[in-house]
């Protein structure tokens, strides 16, 4: 299954460089708005947003804050071609950006920056499926995991005991 990358930006030039970057390794949807996006976000399944900062009405932070709301797993970029340091740090602190990209940006830096960002949202996912079946495990059969552990604390005593 491909994962959706959901690129927005006012700017429609911007929109379809990323829907070209990006639209033979992931489905993408495109929005020309925050609104518009979160529409989306609404009643699509995204594992990535891509968000120019600067946008008329809604900027490109206080969407991804919306987006934590319904989506707080996706994945956060935003692009801007403005230093605003206020803006970066609530990015960071609020939003969970994932990286806060200067423009202009380099295609193939920003292909590369969307594949390990997904690369490691996959990875943590397994660690959450494993760390789930693991307590699962644990919690349909206590017995056992408690034995083991005393077990295993009376075998790591012993050496200790014994000087």
């Amino acid at each position: 299954m491909k994962h959706t990358i959901l690129a927005v930006d006012d700017e429609p030039a911007n929109v379809r460089m990323l829907e070209r970057l990006f639209h033979k390794d992931f489905r993408v949807l495109t929005a020309a708005s925050g609104e518009e996006a979160l529409e989306i976000l609404n009643r699509e399944t995204v594992t990535l947003i891509i968000t120019d900062q600067r946008m008329p009405g809604m900027s490109g932070t206080d969407l991804l804050r919306e987006s934590l709301r319904s989506r707080p797993e996706t994945i956060k970029i935003i692009l801007t071609g403005y230093t605003d340091i206020e803006a970066l740090i609530e990015a960071i602190n609020v939003t969970r950006v994932h990286k806060f990209v200067s423009k202009p940006w380099d295609p193939m830096s920003l292909k590369k920056l969307v594949q390990d960002a997904i690369e490691d949202h996959e990875r943590q996912l397994e660690q959450k499926k494993l760390l789930d079946g693991l307590i699962s495990l644990i919690q349909s059969h206590p017995g056992i995991f408690i034995e083991e552990a005393v077990i295993s604390d009376e075998l790591l005593a012993d050496p200790l005991i014994e000087k």
